[in-house]
């Protein structure tokens, strides 16, 4: 155990050495850069602590010292998913709130732990006398609420992210950030896990504090191997494409319909009569801001037709006319020597996971058991 807990120090260094020397990157590849530091420091501390228990504590300067730093996990790992889900990200100085629980953990670590000399922090440590404190049944449970709060805090920005874009954006698969989303719940549940074992420890002591430490930071190394592995292919949505709409304030809940102004409703008679005619769906890249440019309007105001009058994201409302565009193909003969991907990627799709999809969604069938059927 002690060496996949060692690995993983030399996984996250070598994480933040790539991200750091990356070109053109962006704050979010920064952000990335110092969890990953975050993480190496704070594990190569672990693997001291456990090496300390296995061999009579020949480093006793850095009992404990692994602690702190655990807390500071979940805001690390939010100020990232911020700045990748928020179109305007920067740093406020609301934000140095996020750093109290660590502030406290710090002061308590020292008054406690560092400030005692060797001999009685080895005996703390040896004998396991801190689960009788207080303090630390108390920061067990606020550091399991920080980092569990900040996972469950860190995936509504998500979802509310993968929301918005769908009011810009015909093609999100590249950028929707599923795989972070995916990374998370796994993390949630590992972490969850984590201090289960932990809190029922302190519940009924059944298994050896530095065991529970060696685990935790076992599953942490893992963690960071695909944390890293798909973070560094990442890039940043805000700083890769030109959003010519402000997403942080994007209408994402569908509105009630109101009765239509009559400017309205000559619009929306020519936004059906521009799909109809030119077909601008059949561009994979078609964003709200290359149609609204088409038909002389803001994105905004195109936003607010589809969401408040058509009960559409601009994602759906595309995404209709392509899919009535692959079926109007997969009856033409022509098209007989097609793959279904083939006649997708005609009709404006570039993803095969979005196009099976958004088609079960619609249709109830999937695009081959539609083909059967024509």
């Amino acid at each position: 155990m002690e060496y996949i807990i060692l690995s993983g120090v030399f996984e996250a260094l070598f994480l933040a050495f790539l991200l750091f020397f990356k070109k053109g990157k962006t704050l979010s590849d920064k952000l990335l850069s110092i969890i990953f530091l975050l993480y190496a420091i704070n594990i190569l501390l672990s693997y001291i602590e456990v090496y300390n228990r296995s061999h009579n504590f020949p480093f006793p300067l850095f009992i404990n010292t692994s602690v702190p730093l655990i807390i500071l996990h979940g805001p690390a790992l939010w100020f990232y998913i911020k700045s990748q889900t928020e179109q305007n990200f920067h740093f406020r100085n609301i934000y140095f709130l996020h750093f109290i629980p660590f502030t406290l953990l710090l002061i308590d670590q020292f008054v406690e732990v560092f400030l005692l000399p060797d001999s009685e922090k080895i005996t703390m440590v040896h004998n396991d006398l801190f689960r009788s404190f207080f303090t630390y049944k108390f920061f067990v449970i606020l550091m399991a609420v920080s980092t569990i709060g900040y996972f469950v805090w860190s995936l509504i920005l998500i979802k509310k992210y993968q929301m918005r874009i769908k009011t810009y954006f015909s093609q999100i698969k590249k950028i929707d950030l599923q795989w972070l989303k995916t990374l998370l719940i796994a993390a949630l549940i590992s972490y969850s896990l984590i201090y289960i074992m932990y809190i029922a420890d302190i519940l009924y002591q059944f298994t050896p504090p530095g065991l529970l430490h060696a685990i935790s930071f076992s599953i942490g190394s893992v963690y960071i191997l695909f944390l890293g592995f798909y973070g560094h292919r990442q890039g940043n949505l805000f700083s890769s494409f030109p959003v010519n709409l402000d997403l942080n304030n994007a209408i994402i809940e569908i509105k009630v319909e109101k009765p239509l102004l009559k400017e309205e409703e000559i619009f929306i008679n020519d936004l059906f009569n521009f799909m109809k005619t030119n077909k601008p769906y059949l561009n994979s890249e078609l964003t709200i801001a290359m149609l609204a440019n088409d038909l002389n309007v803001t994105s905004e105001y195109l936003s607010g037709i589809l969401n408040g009058q058509l009960n559409n994201n601009f994602f759906d409302f595309i995404n209709h006319y392509r899919i009535e565009e692959f079926k109007i193909r997969c009856k033409d003969p022509i098209n007989n020597k097609l793959t279904l991907m083939g006649i997708a990627y005609d009709s404006g799709f570039n993803s095969k996971a979005t196009f099976n999809r958004v088609f079960k969604k619609a249709t109830g069938l999937t695009p081959g058991n539609y083909k059967n059927q024509t």
